[in-house]
């Protein structure tokens, strides 16, 4: 962390989404890797201890500021998977703990010093800095399923349409067979007619059979109905899952939302716009950029 604009980083911290925008010299990508390097790691808890730390004073003058502080690191810690058993340093096990304890003393402290609207306030900030990505995602989804037609989230998609044969060898075996039928049927046994009559018998009885059971199993992949199961079966996934994303609305606007898309289009895109009134309210104004 550059030394010297610590107050614009401590903003930065507070007002980023995560994990995109982490004020960090280790590139994000590095740092949702499994294989994560320790010297990384080390960094990453390091700094959370200088924002811990630069949080502390707002304890006494604007004590949100330290509670987002501490909300925040646990959600960066979340989001940025770091845990004591993936440390293997006595030292650096040392520190996250004591790095630990320090962020509940913080929170704990910060907590008493104000009202319960305001702890839920600062819940719900982070609680939208860790799914913007999802949010934006979720939007995209109903904006999309909605200019395919679509407006409601059904209980389930539409079932799989009746197979339909797509008619591409079976007429060839039909045509056969019953050519050497009329062949058989046309010529004298005594020249050969019996042989070709047991011929067409064999095609479309023995061969033609398993090959009629097959085609019929088959869906055809170009019908009308069966792509209208695969857009409707594909948007209703997504849908359920940018759903998940609004459950922590109000109930009437979650229980409109989870059957009508543009009802939970609306309280998507509401998410932006709350999450920067919440910073401009208990951010922006006390912390010096």
């Amino acid at each position: 962390m550059p030394v010297d604009a610590p107050d614009s980083n401590f903003l930065r911290y507070l007002t980023c989404d995560l994990p995109l925008g982490y004020p960090l010299k280790t590139p994000v990508t590095r740092l949702l890797m499994p294989t994560l390097t320790i010297s990384s790691r080390r960094e990453l808890l390091h700094q959370q201890s200088q924002f811990l730390d630069w949080a502390k004073p707002f304890l006494g003058t604007h004590p949100w500021i330290a509670y987002l502080a501490a909300i925040k690191h646990e959600a960066v810690l979340v989001t940025i998977p770091t845990y004591a058993s993936q440390l293997v340093d006595v030292v650096d096990i040392v520190f996250f703990t004591d790095l630990q304890q320090k962020c509940r003393q913080l929170r704990e402290a910060a907590h008493a010093a104000i009202d319960q609207p305001t702890a839920q306030d600062c819940d719900r900030l982070v609680l939208l800095q860790s799914e913007a990505a999802q949010i934006e995602d979720a939007t995209k989804n109903f904006n999309a399923a909605l200019k395919a037609g679509f407006t409601a989230v059904e209980p389930l998609p539409p079932a799989l349409p009746e197979p339909e044969p797509d008619h591409g060898s079976l007429p060839y075996f039909i045509a056969g067979g019953v050519a050497c039928l009329i062949v058989g049927a046309i010529i004298p046994p005594h020249y050969g007619g019996m042989a070709w009559g047991l011929m067409g018998a064999v095609i479309t009885g023995i061969v033609g059979t398993p090959v009629v059971k097959r085609e019929k199993s088959r869906v055809n992949p170009e019908s009308e109905k069966f792509r209208a199961h695969l857009l409707h079966e594909n948007y209703f996934s997504l849908c359920r899952k940018s759903v998940a994303l609004v459950l922590a609305l109000p109930f009437d606007t979650r229980k409109a939302a989870l059957v009508n898309l543009p009802q939970c289009l609306t309280a998507l895109e509401a998410l932006h716009p709350e999450r920067e009134a919440l910073e401009a309210r208990y951010i922006k104004p006390f912390v010096p950029e």
